[in-house]
């Protein structure tokens, strides 16, 4: 038997994804780039192709014209080489930023990193997790500035010979030249605008900087647009910023590092949600309410955001994955994975949803369905079980129950539990009997409503809920045995109770 390629061998292995873009062979963490050209959904993630660990980033590369099928392509940014003095800029790192297409072109903005610490050039920039409440990630000792690459395919990169093209001083009074990172770059009113993640100088707090220009090339700074508490309780670092409007609204999607818990809430390492406003052009000011989260599972940070340019619709798409959690598919050759797209919306109250696309509709196969299913006991349904496919639930919201997702026996019983309490109205994700890997609860509190909806995603390793067309999203990675794929309902102890309607597609 001829022997595999590291690149097919991890691809082959049971915890690498069906559906969800993960990294043909190594590391990958934060999604970049997301975007439509030529006919595609183009979408970039953090990447480091020589190992299963964090290390110097270069831009991986997947397509699609669906959402359903990704397709691998080559690594589209590479640190340059000691050798290349012009590419003297990112010798550490292309860390995250934006595409957009321009005059027929598709341009990435990314950040790019030089470390200036201990050992010199090209040694290993700190972990970006790693946070120095003295200094910035690293201690101060690296500078990030934002470039371009260009292509004229979508697939061939040119890293743009005028780069840096947003360089900070060291000593500018608003804007410290570390932690200032992942650019998003839009257009409005015939004018280029973009955002960029920073940290002010004294590191007491963390800001959002606009930058404008006439020509795509030619940037200067226009103010502070949005700036966090003094008090560190919205975070050390705002991550990942970008802008979608809804007729006066504006949403400004962040992934703040170090929100401190509060009582249900913000449990993880790091964030991503988002906080509605309004946006003035002229003064380079967001107004805005409080910060909530897009997802209350494990598993969800650093969004990304794109505007489909026929349609309107924006979409997310997040790194599956968190900080200092084991990644148990590292052996495999690979590590982690980005969510499914979401359909950023907002309802006419002003609620902001992220919907499971109707793109992914064409992913169902074989289809199980059952109405009003009632059950005193934990029960299973014939035909619903496995590990890659959709399941659609619905109940009342005065009822007790938890869902079982891939459920086995063995040496152990595995299982995922998503249960629901009505007095609390409160919905907990319990993986503490997941798999191999790290185990811990999750839960919120449900506005008031009368009716649910609970769409799940399942594939291999991973499992995503929304409910009430995305109103409320919990994500986590699981990694349990490829037999126990079983699905259990089950009422509260000692109650019964009646499932509306329940479905069931095998994606395989």
């Amino acid at each position: 038997m001829a022997l595999l390629n590291p690149l097919e061998a991890a691809q082959k292995t049971k915890w690498y994804p069906f559906y969800h873009v993960a990294p043909p062979y190594g590391w990958l963490n934060d999604p970049n780039g997301f975007c439509w050209y030529n006919g595609e959904y183009h979408i970039f993630y953090q990447y480091h192709p020589y190992s299963t660990d964090w290390g110097p980033m270069h831009w991986g590369h997947s397509t699609s014209k669906d959402f359903c099928h990704w397709e691998h392509q080559p690594i589209a940014i590479t640190p340059g080489a000691l050798s290349e003095g012009h590419e003297w800029y990112d010798w550490d790192g292309c860390f995250s930023g934006c595409g957009v297409e321009f005059e027929g072109k598709l341009w990435l903005m990314y950040t790019s990193q030089r470390f200036n610490g201990p050992g010199g050039v090209n040694s290993s920039a700190p972990n970006p997790s790693d946070y120095n409440p003295s200094g910035s990630s690293g201690g101060g000792n690296v500078t990030e500035r934002q470039c371009y690459v260009y292509s004229e395919d979508g697939i061939h990169f040119t890293k743009y010979d005028k780069n840096p093209v947003i360089d900070i001083p060291n000593d500018h009074l608003v804007i410290a030249n570390i932690d200032f990172r992942d650019p998003k770059i839009w257009d409005h009113n015939g004018k280029y605008y973009c955002v960029i993640g920073n940290r002010i100088r004294d590191r007491s707090r963390t800001q959002i900087v606009l930058f404008e220009s006439e020509n795509f090339f030619d940037w200067t700074y226009k103010s502070v647009v949005a700036i966090s508490k003094p008090d560190y309780s919205e975070g050390t670092m705002w991550e990942c910023p970008g802008f979608a409007h809804f007729g006066d609204k504006y949403v400004m999607i962040i992934s703040p590092q170090h929100v401190p818990p509060q009582g249900y809430l913000f449990h993880n390492i790091h964030q991503a949600g988002y906080m509605v406003g309004s946006l003035d052009y002229d003064q380079g000011v967001f107004t805005h309410g409080d910060f909530y989260t897009f997802d209350y599972g494990f598993d969800f940070y650093a969004t990304t955001m794109m505007k489909h340019p026929d349609t309107g619709r924006y979409f997310i798409i997040a790194w599956l994955a968190a900080w200092q959690s084991r990644f148990c598919e590292q052996p495999d050759g690979w590590a982690n994975l980005l969510t499914i797209p979401r359909e950023l919306k907002m309802r006419e109250d002003g609620k902001v949803l992220t919907s499971p696309p109707d793109e992914l509709k064409a992913l169902r196969k074989e289809h199980f369905g059952y109405e009003n299913v009632k059950v005193d006991k934990p029960t299973k349904l014939d035909g619903v079980k496995g590990s890659v496919g959709e399941l659609i639930v619905n109940i009342d919201t005065k009822q007790a129950f938890s869902i079982e997702l891939r459920v086995g026996e063995g040496e152990k019983v595995e299982k995922t539990v998503f249960s629901y309490e009505p007095n609390e109205r409160l919905v907990t994700l319990n993986r503490d009997q997941a798999g191999a890997g790290d185990g811990g609860v999750r839960q919120f509190v449900m506005d008031p409503c009368e009716n649910m909806e609970w769409r799940f995603y399942l594939d291999r390793s991973s499992i995503e809920l929304f409910i009430n067309d995305g109103e409320y999203a919990m994500t986590t990675r699981v990694y349990p045995r490829t037999e126990s794929d079983d699905i259990v309902f089950a009422p509260a102890e000692g109650g019964t109770v009646e499932f509306k309607s329940v479905d069931y597609y095998s994606f395989v």
